[in-house]
């Protein structure tokens, strides 16, 4: 049997908005993909990645399954896991946190995304650090707008910023 610090475990499972998949590591949710994403790329990905091998299912993929179920139903507001950061680093990395620390209901441009994470004036590199966030929705990308109020891109184009908005959507009391 291969252990937590060999592998990694993931899960599909689907929610509201379309099937979500995610992974994790023995130290916490490692990816997490949008709705309506193939989850056999997800398993691909991380097992690149990090040169662990997959393994279905376990405790820390199915708790964080059931809280995104619970958010995307709105009955979750904040999800209280541990992440682990390893697929993305530097500048990216403090996007992310500083992403994470926007609460359920609000929003922040790009710009104060940036100035958080230590770079004003970086708005173009946060957004860029967005669209590849590795644990979309426990890490709500979704929150971060355009400096005029629009809503802005989010992964997939059209389909992409209509899925954003009904994540905003459900944020909105």
């Amino acid at each position: 049997m291969l252990s937590m610090v060999d592998s990694f475990t993931h899960t599909a499972f689907d929610t509201p908005l379309g099937p979500v998949a995610l992974a994790a590591t023995e130290t916490g949710v490692v990816r997490c993909n949008l709705p309506g994403s193939d989850p056999d790329a997800l398993v691909e990905e991380v097992a690149t990645k990090t040169g662990l091998t997959p393994v279905e299912g376990g405790r820390t993929v199915d708790q964080a399954a059931d809280l995104v179920i619970a958010f995307l139903e709105g009955d979750l507001h904040d999800f209280d896991l541990e992440l682990d950061w390893q697929l993305v680093g530097g500048f990216h990395r403090e996007v992310l946190r500083a992403t994470r620390t926007i609460p359920w209901g609000e929003t922040a441009s790009y710009g104060d995304v940036a100035a958080l994470a230590g770079a004003p004036g970086a708005a173009r590199a946060a957004g860029t650090a967005l669209s590849r966030n590795p644990i979309a929705l426990i890490v709500p990308c979704h929150r971060v707008i355009k400096a005029d109020g629009t809503t802005g891109g989010y992964g997939g184009g059209k389909a992409g910023t209509a899925l954003k908005q009904r994540l905003l959507d459900l944020e909105r009391p």
